[in-house]
């Protein structure tokens, strides 16, 4: 029997959603303003950028929108940017806060200084399709990370045959978009997924395992 859908449902769910340029999620990073749904099924999300400007606005709207249309009993989805109130980094959680730490220490990699036109990813670890529709990648250490659709086919892409570039070209493809407006966004979920120690400079495939995670 599916969960009912909920406020709170839909939440959980923007869990998986990112920033590119801000390894936290628009949960924790306190983005997400308001939620509504009415009798037919209709979600409104109200949400709100970093700043002003920000190019990651189309990216993230589309991320809200595909995530949101997957759950059971969603008929529709309206994402709206709001600016008010403006968004402080007092809105970030504590779990929030701790994966900025993290990501603080891991900065000290210098793949993440990769060039874009050269540097050919390869992904590392397998990814894990559960039943409910969530997707989890896990890395080699077995550190855990849950995605969205985006990410992880962004991941799957990364065969250790084609450049960054590349994967950018494909990329937009996939979101009708122009390779020079997710440029910004596919290069800093690359640098994400290498500091999850999720994505190599390997050229060798490696086997994906899809199984369900059981607690």
């Amino acid at each position: 029997m599916n969960e009912p859908l909920s406020a709170g449902r839909v939440m959980d769910a923007l869990r998986a959603c990112y920033d590119p340029e801000i390894p936290v999620n628009i949960v924790d990073l306190g983005l997400v303003y308001n939620i509504a749904i009415n009798d037919e099924g209709r979600v409104h999300v109200k949400y709100t950028l970093t700043a002003r400007g920000c190019p990651a606005h189309e990216y993230l709207s589309q991320q809200v929108k595909s995530t949101v249309e997957k759950i059971p009993g969603v008929k529709g989805v309206e994402a709206e940017v709001v600016w008010d109130p403006p968004w402080s980094p007092e809105r970030i959680s504590e779990a929030g806060r701790e994966e900025l730490r993290k990501a603080e220490a891991d900065n000290s990699n210098p793949m993440l200084d990769f060039d874009p036109a050269n540097f050919k990813p390869s992904k590392m670890g397998h990814l894990v399709k559960n039943p409910d529709g969530t997707m989890i990648l896990i890395n080699p250490a077995n550190g855990r990370f849950r995605v969205n659709e985006d990410i992880a086919n962004l991941w799957e892409k990364s065969e250790g045959e084609r450049t960054v570039d590349e994967i950018t070209s494909l990329v937009a493809l996939d979101l009708q978009l122009s390779p020079v407006e997710v440029r910004p966004q596919v290069i800093e979920l690359f640098r994400s997924l290498i500091a999850g120690g999720l994505i190599g400079p390997e050229t060798r495939k490696r086997d994906e395992h899809e199984l369900p995670i059981h607690p």
